[in-house]
């Protein structure tokens, strides 16, 4: 067993040693995942604070295309009740609590996913130890977060495509998120391979799983995700329908 690393020396080791810290967060998992997700919660209701009126603007003009397939007079008589949904403060919470609620589930899909596909290619990590260790590689979203909203705040507008999905995007935010091609390229960020690659080296140092079998899990791992958010947006479409 390793030499437990002090909790900041595993946090910069996650960055030029993913490996080596991986490894140590399996080994030593008690309390150690704390940091990251404190790390993360503040990033995730710090985003949508410093940027609320933005995110309200964004709300406005999404409920106005809705409300714009509507018959004029169901329009009129919901557009009050709406009003109070796209407020600053209100946007920013929802903003801040939905993210975090995706963020806990998706930390329970991926810790049965990662642990199924380890059992499978004939590693062993004790689901437990995924589970602490989920936090510390979903750091680069946190990242992610404040970096979206430092670009906002200095640019006055939102990051409106994500990843690649510029490629396919009309310019209308509910047209767009109908579109499965678009939703899969705006997975296709510099963070999600990060974390990908942070996955990777769970597998190869902590799971010992060697050779190809690692690429192979860590593939499947990213296609599982990537199915999970089409299946999410093909509900959402047919929940909204055009």
């Amino acid at each position: 067993m390793p030499q437990k690393m002090p909790i900041w020396a595993v946090l910069v080791s996650m960055i030029d040693r993913p490996g080596a810290a991986t490894a140590n967060i399996t080994a030593y998992p008690r309390w150690r995942w704390l940091l990251p997700v404190m790390l993360i919660t503040a990033a995730v209701a710090g985003s949508p604070a410093l940027n609320a009126p933005l995110l309200a603007v964004q709300a406005r003009q999404v409920m106005a295309e809705q409300m714009a397939r509507m018959p004029a007079e169901q329009a009129r008589l919901i557009a009050p009740q709406l009003e109070q949904f796209q407020q600053p403060h209100v946007v920013a919470g929802t903003a801040a609590a939905t993210t975090l609620v995706g963020l806990l589930l998706g930390w329970l899909i991926q810790a049965v996913a990662l642990y199924f596909g380890v059992l499978i290619a004939g590693g062993e990590l004790e689901f437990k130890r995924i589970l602490a260790v989920l936090p510390w590689l979903s750091l680069p979203f946190a990242l992610e977060f404040m970096l979206q909203a430092i670009f906002a705040m200095t640019q006055g507008h939102l990051v409106v495509n994500q990843g690649l999905s510029y490629l396919v995007s009309v310019g209308k935010p509910m047209e767009d998120a109908r579109n499965l091609t678009y939703v899969a390229l705006s997975q296709l960020t510099l963070f999600r391979l990060w974390h990908w690659v942070l996955v990777n080296a769970l597998l190869r140092n902590a799971a010992k799983l060697t050779g190809g079998t690692v690429t192979v899990v860590t593939l499947v791992y990213a296609a599982l995700g990537l199915g999970l958010q089409l299946v999410l947006a093909a509900l959402s479409g047919m929940l909204n329908p055009q």
